[in-house]
């Protein structure tokens, strides 16, 4: 019996201790480096060897960072690791390990004279007159630019003839709303390379409103007495003077409007009306007309004068009297 319990106890102790090079007894599950006794330590203690894994590969870290082992993704594929890019190689957008923009490869500009515009077309609404596109020498070559025929109210006109390389040159656009056709007007250009290539036909157009309307023109009093024939029975005012007042509408705006007056005795006078009040496309412009000493009739004619230059006319007339008596 006592023999038995023996040889179970020893049969335990030695599943528990396994013996090393070294003689001495080593737990099972333990690091399998090779022992290495430095002095004033118990040669019993462990040191792990700088090749063996340290205690943090337990917790999935490798200790080697010469090179890294293959990982597993969260869907457990198995994906090695890629190679460091060298410095300032560009792989995959990144340049030394950090990210970078891709560069946009320039292309190379045409062989010969080669014709760009800005644009190749132009509203100029129902106010503007003048416009301003670029003419680009976009080839290896200077180009000469040739314009087509426009109406004569109507010019296109490039300020130099010749494009450099590389270059800006602007193309002016006028139009002349005092001579255009009233209504829409749509006009196509072409503006070509004579020596090259390129170029394209440029389309204008716009909204051209026709003459101002001139709805009323008075004058009042509509009679004066000539001048020089005493104070005046009504006290600040002057009995040899009349005001006149045009009344006109225009879309783009009245820019003026002018008095021409004939006096009985062959006089003239020209006067710039003032403005007054104003709603819309619509406004009031007033001047005063002064007799002379002759009797008679005093004759005038309004122009009204838009934005675009155009032109109405309108004329009046009041009769100048003599002095009266007492």
């Amino acid at each position: 019996m006592v023999l038995a319990l023996v040889v179970l106890v020893g049969g335990l102790v030695f599943v528990r201790f396994r013996l090393t090079g070294d003689g001495h007894g080593s737990p099972v599950g333990a690091p399998s480096g090779r022992r290495v006794s430095s002095q004033g330590a118990a040669p019993d203690v462990l040191t792990a060897s700088s090749a063996s894994p340290s205690a943090r590969a337990r917790a999935g870290v490798a200790a080697s960072s010469a090179a890294a082992p293959p990982f597993l993704e969260p869907t457990g594929a198995v994906v090695s690791p890629s190679p460091a890019p060298s410095a300032g190689s560009r792989v995959g957008g990144r340049v030394g390990g950090r990210a970078q923009a891709t560069g946009v490869p320039v292309a190379p500009r045409p062989s010969g004279p080669v014709l760009g515009l800005s644009a190749t077309t132009v509203d100029l609404g129902a106010v503007d007159s003048t416009w301003r596109l670029d003419l680009r020498g976009e080839g290896t070559a200077a180009v000469d630019v040739v314009v087509g025929t426009t109406p004569a109210w109507l010019a296109v006109v490039p300020k130099e003839r010749r494009v450099d390389p590389g270059a800006n040159v602007p193309l002016m656009i006028t139009l002349n709303r005092s001579t255009a056709p009233v209504g829409p007007v749509d006009v196509t250009v072409p503006v070509a390379a004579e020596n090259g290539v390129g170029g394209a036909d440029v389309r204008i157009t716009a909204s051209v409103d026709g003459s101002p309307r001139i709805t009323a023109v008075t004058n009042a009093p509509d009679s004066v007495v000539r001048s020089g024939c005493g104070p005046s029975p009504s006290p600040g005012a002057d009995p040899a003077r009349s005001t006149v007042t045009v009344t006109a509408e225009d879309g783009t705006g009245i820019f003026a409007v002018e008095l021409a007056a004939t006096l009985p005795g062959g006089q003239s006078q020209d006067l710039a009306m003032s403005l007054g009040p104003q709603s819309g496309d619509r406004s009031t412009w007033t001047a005063a007309l002064t007799a002379s000493q002759d009797t008679g009739t005093i004759t005038y004619s309004v122009t009204v004068t838009d934005l675009n230059g155009r032109h109405s006319q309108a004329s009046g007339s009041l009769a100048v009297l003599p002095c009266p008596t007492n």
